[in-house]
């Protein structure tokens, strides 16, 4: 499969990589659209979204969808077209439990701020979690 891959400031490249194989609580979904937002655009420009640096190959998007290509799970048909909710979260803290985006340790497609980044959608296929899909019309 086709990814595309940051390296640095004006550095794009496509990479070939293996299909992604999902685990038992993620689904594979075969790319069909990625929108490019401003972080996006500083990651390519700059090499950088603020104080997160591109020091690794990256692959960048956090807007997507496309169609359930394999769900070991079951839940989710082969075909159905979803969107992904690209934020995940970490370890929950007294006060702010319904505040699931504030929790420390959290990861969000498509970026920098973790090491090793943490690759976005602009692939052909990408996993991810479960509960990150969303059934489109």
């Amino acid at each position: 499969m086709k990814a595309l891959k940051i390296l640095g400031p004006e550095e794009l490249v496509v990479e070939d990589l293996p299909l992604p194989e999902p685990a038992d609580d993620e689904v594979r979904v075969r790319m069909q659209y990625g929108g490019i937002c401003g972080s996006d655009l500083h990651y390519y420009f700059l090499g950088r979204n603020g104080a997160f640096e591109v020091t690794e190959p990256f692959t960048p998007g956090h807007e997507m969808s496309g169609v359930v290509d394999l769900d070991p799970s079951g839940t989710w048909a082969p075909g159905t077209p979803v969107t992904i909710a690209p934020a995940t979260f970490g370890t929950p803290q007294r006060g702010i439990e319904d505040r699931r985006h504030l929790w420390p340790g959290g990861t969000y497609l498509g970026s920098a701020s973790t090491h090793p980044h943490t690759q976005g959608g602009m692939q052909e296929y990408r996993t991810v979690k479960n509960f990150m899909i969303r059934a489109l019309p």
